[in-house]
This record gives structure tokens, sequence and C-alpha cells, in this order.
């Protein structure tokens, strides 16, 4: 149950979190985030940035908390793991439940259907990895059998989960940092230790609510993009995708908008696709249409 606050916006449980750090991305791009997350999403309570230092130009209704020293550190941003302090947000007690997205990321829906996900405190949604074995039984036994070694690498460019989980993520990840060799490749990237964290209990972004860019939209075989849009049930999928991440230095939104409808576009791992409405259906205009903000904030 829902009660208004004094903006007259619902009083609900759960909050979309971002993190910005270093000068690749602009306030612009945590405005606009915001900006969509509130419009399309009724029940969204709160905007909480993580920053390595406060920073001008931010929506007044986005609440801005350092990282800790713990994370704010040069080698965490090289390998991405400063990502892990967005583990910090939230209280611990009576916890939230939380929606990270990367800031590539264009909100075309209501996030509030990502956070209805998390329904147990250790719950992590986490977009999959590719083929058919996802987070499933067999990847863990798998995990289970290899001691770890051996796992499925989600992506973390959606996430979901809730502030009160046990143990705690980022505690976790600072205290093997102490115990085990500093080399250890699970500690070295933000994907790899949200995965192996969370490997026996992680959930999948449902791809009818997110989704990365690439993956929906692209494959080796130009046939099977023309016939993966074609198909009805797909259509009908992607109309309810709230969620689309541009991640790879080759999809670029900014990239993409400059493209003529129609136009085909590849990366350098031989993966094809359509930047046009015929092969992306309505989405394509979802994404254009909110995208517009971003262009509007940066003149």
């Amino acid at each position: 149950m829902t009660s208004p606050n004094a903006q007259g916006r619902p009083t609900v449980d759960w909050r979309l979190v971002l993190v910005l750090w270093g000068d690749k991305y602009a306030a612009s791009h945590v405005n606009v985030l915001a900006v969509n997350a509130y419009t399309q999403s009724p029940t969204c309570g709160g905007v909480i940035l993580m920053t390595d230092r406060l920073r001008e130009g931010i929506d007044d209704r986005v609440q801005q908390v350092l990282i800790s020293d713990r994370f704010n550190r040069d080698e965490f941003k090289k390998n991405y793991t400063i990502k892990l302090s967005l583990f910090d947000c939230g209280p611990r007690e009576n916890g939230l439940p939380l929606v990270y997205l990367d800031l590539d990321t264009v909100v075309i829906g209501d996030l509030g259907k990502i956070a209805s996900l998390v329904n147990e405190k250790n719950d992590i949604y986490m977009l999959p990895p590719g083929g058919a074995l996802g987070f499933g039984l067999i990847r863990r036994l798998i995990f289970r059998g290899t001691h770890g070694r051996r796992m499925a690498v989600g992506n973390s460019s959606v996430l979901a989960f809730r502030s009160d989980m046990k143990p705690n993520l980022a505690d976790e990840f600072h205290r093997l940092r102490e115990s085990r060799p500093t080399d250890t490749k699970v500690l070295m990237n933000d994907d790899l230790f949200i995965s192996w964290f969370g490997q026996m209990r992680l959930k999948p972004v449902p791809n009818a609510l997110g989704v990365m860019f690439r993956r929906e939209f692209l494959s080796r075989a130009r046939w099977f993009g023309w016939l993966k849009s074609r198909l009805p049930w797909v259509r009908r999928r992607r109309e309810g995708v709230v969620a689309v991440t541009f991640n790879g230095i080759e999809h670029k939104l900014e990239t993409l908008l400059q493209l003529p409808d129609g136009s085909l576009h590849h990366d350098a791992k031989g993966r094809f696709g359509y930047w046009s409405r015929q092969e992306m259906g309505s989405i394509k205009d979802k994404i254009v249409r909110r995208a517009g903000l971003l262009e509007r904030a940066n003149p």
C-alpha cells in the first residue's frame, strides 16, 4: 500500500541507484535517467547517486551520496569494481529494494516492474549470460562441482536487490581482498564478483523487462535478426521492455542516434542489425523519444 508524500508522489519502498565516477559521463546522463524514472515509474520513491565527488548540475531530486574511501580508489576505478559501492547504498536494517542502472541505459517504461521482482532479502537479479543455461540449475551444479572456478557470468548493467542482504556484497568483497591474493580473478571485475558472490541464488532480469541492445537486436547471421524481429511473440515481449542498456563502446546510443532509419549497424565481432523501426518495432520510437531528453540536455 502506498501513500502520497509532500510532493504528491506515492511513498513506496524502492529506489533507483546510479553510480558515477571520473569524467566519462556528465550530470545530464544522471538527470535524464532520473527524470525518465520519475515520469514513467509512479512508485519510484527516490533516486540515489553514488559518486566519487559531489557534482554540480545534478537534479535536486537526486540524492548524492559520496562513495566511501574503501571503494573510491584509482585501482577500483580502472577495473570497475568501484561500482560495487552501490551495495553500500540504503539501510542495512529494514532494507529497501533497489534497482541499479548503468548510465548508458535508456528507461522506456515503469522500472517498478523490475523492483517488484525482488521478494526475498537475498534476491539478486542481474542480466543473464547468453545461451540457454543462464543462471539455472546446471550452472549451479558446475559452480559447486568446480569449487567456484567455473560459473555463469552475468552483466551488471541492470540489477535489482535488497539493501539488507546478508552477507552484504560490498563487505564480502573487502573481506576477501584481505584474505586472498589480490590477483584472484573474481576480485578483478564487478560482473565477475557479483556473479561469483550470488551464483547460487542469482536470478535473471527477464528479457521482457530489461535487455542489452547488442544482444537483443544484433546477431552474426543477418537472416536471424530479420526472422526474430518478425516473430509475433518477440514483438509482444518487446512492447513491455522498460530498460535498454547500450553497453559496449561500439553500441553507444549517441552514435546510433546519428544513423538514418534503416541503417545497418555492425561491430568488430561480426554482429549485425538494422537501426530501423521495421526491424525493432515501436521500441525504437520509445528509445529515440526518451533519448531526445539527453540531446536537449547536451546542446
